[in-house]
């Protein structure tokens, strides 16, 4: 098929693209609200279906379900190709009523609002729309495409990953429909994305009566946030930053416990490596005699490097997408 046929095909199907949209970006779906996932998931499988995928939907039980939606090929030794998207939003429930589905003009164009629209409903059903084109075209020019939906992107996929994982090993080429860059661009390489806390105990004390038999746990704390902080820059490709801190229950009490939540990111291997071995040295160093300090935390997501086994993916997407 042609890209200047593959495109009047989806305009003829824009139309029921926005319904789609609308319905789906209108139901509630943040992570941890289960009752709304799961309804958009099975509004899913009914859409999947009826574009001649085979579906199942693994249920969960703290998070929503996951749906697992399949097509075979017309090309018995073609790739088998893995596309992955997810329905879980970042939005607290009741946000689609204060903020549902709307169309608006902008700088000459329409632009589409509401929570999920960019994050990411809207590259679930341009996958699912796409794959519709090529099937009804009788383009289905692979051995299987495999499209899963997973329920728990937002916090790093803590369920769904061992399925993703497992997925992956069965395909020969894996595509994520999150949205790009600015200007049309592919994300060819992601840094991980990794949460770690800073606890420092201390010692209690009345901080009018006998303050000098306290050890003051958000003083070493404070030290400890600009040493962290300082470490930005000095292994390539790492950030740091302190997001959260708590410490203290009353003025008048010297407190014996802190501490504060940063976010690591890291560009490779090396990387996360080096970054956790600097703030392990840190953590060893407090500046105030009788304070103890720990670290824990972890990398959720592994770094997404570009090397030469997906170099020949990104460039064809490249390609393919130049021809729209």
């Amino acid at each position: 098929m042609k890209a200047q046929q593959a495109v009047q095909r989806a305009e003829l199907l824009m139309e029921q693209y926005l319904d789609d949209l609308k319905t789906t970006v209108n139901i509630d779906s943040g992570t941890y609200t289960k009752a709304g996932i799961d309804q958009v998931v099975a509004y899913l499988e009914e859409r999947f279906q009826s574009f001649g995928f085979s579906t199942r939907i693994e249920q969960q039980e703290k998070y929503g379900n996951h749906l697992v939606a399949t097509h075979t090929g017309s090309a018995p030794d073609g790739p088998r190709i893995l596309l992955i998207g997810h329905i879980d939003t970042v939005f607290p429930e009741g946000e689609a009523g204060r903020r549902p589905f709307a169309i608006s003009a902008k700088n000459g164009g329409h632009i589409a609002t509401g929570p999920g629209v960019l994050d990411m409903k809207s590259g679930v059903l341009i996958g699912m729309y796409g794959l519709h084109i090529l099937i009804d075209a009788r383009e289905a020019n692979y051995q299987s495409v495999t499209f899963v939906c997973n329920s728990d992107e937002e916090i790093g996929s803590p369920n769904s990953k061992p399925l993703i994982e497992e997925l992956a090993k069965q395909s020969d080429a894996a595509i994520v429909l999150e949205p790009g860059r600015a200007l049309a661009t592919v994300v060819s390489s992601r840094r991980t994305s990794g949460q770690y806390r800073v606890e420092v105990r201390g010692v209690s004390a009345h901080a009018g009566v006998e303050p000098q038999k306290g050890r003051n746990a958000i003083l070493e704390l404070s030290y400890q946030v600009q040493k962290m902080q300082a470490l930005n820059g000095t292994v390539p490709g790492t950030t740091l930053s302190v997001g959260v801190i708590h410490g203290g229950e009353r003025t008048n009490v010297v407190p014996d416990y802190a501490y504060f939540d940063m976010d690591v990111r890291a560009s490779d291997q090396a990387g996360i490596q080096a970054i956790e071995a600097a703030m392990r040295r840190v953590v060893t160093q407090n500046v105030l005699q009788g304070t103890k300090i720990t670290l824990s935390g972890y990398m959720l997501v592994q770094p997404f490097e570009r090397n030469e086994r997906n170099a020949w993916l990104i460039q064809l997407v490249k390609e393919a997408g130049s021809e729209l």
